[in-house]
């Protein structure tokens, strides 16, 4: 699973799995959906930080995306924005999706609140997409899709990157670089494919960090299909104390 420090928890198009009209709403009224997206995180990030981080903030870096967080963060974000569009126009269709979603969101957090924070030990961020060139090589012409992924000291495997795009010309073979290295991890794996929506492992072991990946001349092998991060190791919940009377 993701950090919630690894990037924006949901995605437009989930957004518009629960209201198949926001595209439209959003282009009507000038509202920048994406823009909501981040200030709905910047909220929960508030919210998760003062009830649970409040004496070590820096924690938030290894909280885990779990299902209910998700849930939370699409929630507030289409509440944010029906309030928006709401606020421009004062009509009641838009109010009414506004409560509804407030009511969600704050379903979602209670889950959150009751349940706990899924929790790493040591956070390992997603990577940035890999830096692709190629080289001498005997393969055709072909087009490569490819992700990095870090690995920390104990094998475990961090969210995998974004996908990054290479066209190799005729008796080349593409090379892979994941650059600039955080300080938590001891290597990379490289997932590499020629379709969009499959990407297969190449590597047996990881890749030491600053090391390159050229693919060979046997060219791809059929590797396991890239993970989505680390699981939580524990949840943190919210102390509650019982006062004596």
């Amino acid at each position: 699973m993701a950090l919630f420090t690894d990037g924006t928890i949901s995605t437009l198009e989930e957004l518009r799995g629960y209201e198949s009209a926001v595209y439209d709403v959003a282009s009507t009224e000038r509202i920048d959906l994406s823009q909501k997206l981040v200030l709905a995180q910047q909220e929960l990030g508030i919210e998760l930080t003062s009830r649970f981080f409040r004496e070590r903030p820096d924690d938030l870096g290894r909280a885990v995306i779990t299902p209910p967080i998700q849930a939370w963060h699409r929630f507030r974000t289409l509440a944010i924005f029906y309030r928006d569009a709401y606020n421009s126009q004062l009509n009641d269709r838009y109010l009414n999706k506004w409560c509804e979603y407030e009511r969600l969101a704050k379903w979602a957090s209670s889950i959150v609140f009751d349940t706990g924070v899924g929790m790493v030990g040591d956070a390992i961020p997603k990577a940035a997409p890999p830096v692709l060139s190629t080289t001498a090589g005997s393969a055709d012409a072909a087009m490569y899709w490819v992700r990095a992924a870090w690995v920390g000291a104990s094998g475990e495997e961090g969210c995998p990157s974004d996908l990054n795009v290479l066209s190799a010309p005729a008796s080349t073979v593409p090379v892979a670089e994941a650059s600039e290295p955080p300080c938590a991890v001891t290597g990379w794996n490289v997932y590499v494919g020629t379709a969009v929506d499959d990407v297969r492992l190449q590597n047996s072991s990881p890749i030491p960090a600053g090391t390159s990946w050229v693919m060979p001349g046997s060219g791809l092998v059929a590797g396991k299909a890239a993970g989505k991060g680390q699981a939580p190791s524990f949840h943190k919940r919210i102390d509650r104390v019982i006062q004596r009377g």
